[in-house]
């Protein structure tokens, strides 16, 4: 899945931005002044301020930069579950609905979540044998997802995109949706025998696997 999903996915979830060094120069010349200045520099409308750090005397001064990444050269976008917390009180269910969009209107109780993260991964690899792919990696986080920022998600050191800071970039999404307290399972699935993978598979789970999902009803009170 992917976090355009209307009602459910931020649109910038999962971007990846870096955060780097880099200088202002002062048109026509003229030097800036050794007093502080409060000064900041926008991108574009639903950029952050990048505020200049590091003053310096002369033409120059240092700031820090937060520039959006593209993702084709650093990682592939994960396959997503997508799950809440249970809510423990017809408040917390009410709470819970109103932030899911009404044709989500069918619920289940997995308990056993690392359970079900272990069957998925049999259907994948059940799928990828039925493709004829048989040399593969797949990458994989779990975890609840954070809810950090306002519009834009944070940046990191440019050294520190490495698989996991890219995967767990998909466990953080806009306030706006903190009321969907949700809880994500995701793989990074590589195989140099495609060139690209799906948007979805189907996978088949174990009758083990399907006895993992039960009946649940909301709160009453």
């Amino acid at each position: 899945t992917t976090g355009d999903e209307e009602g459910i996915g931020d649109e910038r979830e999962g971007e990846i931005r870096a955060s780097m060094p880099a200088s202002v120069t002062r048109l026509g010349g003229s030097n800036f002044d050794d007093s502080p200045m409060d000064m900041s520099i926008q991108m574009g409308p639903d950029e952050p301020l990048v505020a200049i750090e590091g003053l310096l005397t002369g033409e120059r001064r240092e700031v820090r930069q937060e520039l959006y990444v593209e993702d084709s050269g650093l990682n592939d976008s994960p396959f997503i579950l997508c799950l809440s917390g249970e809510p423990s009180t017809k408040r917390d269910w009410e709470t819970l609905r109103a932030a899911l969009p009404a044709r989500l209107d069918t619920w289940t109780m997995i308990k056993d979540v690392r359970a079900l993260q272990f069957e998925i991964e049999c259907g994948i690899k059940r799928w990828m044998a039925l493709s004829m792919v048989s040399e593969h990696q797949i990458i994989r986080q779990m975890g609840w997802v954070a809810y950090p920022y306002d519009t834009t998600p944070p940046a990191v050191e440019l050294d520190a995109l490495d698989d996991m800071k890219l995967l767990i970039r998909w466990f953080q999404k806009s306030r706006n949706y903190s009321d969907q307290q949700e809880f994500r399972l995701a793989w990074v699935i590589r195989s140099p025998q495609l060139e690209t993978f799906p948007d979805a598979i189907n996978i088949e789970l174990t009758k083990t696997g399907l006895g993992l999902f039960s009946p649940w009803s909301p709160p009453k009170r």
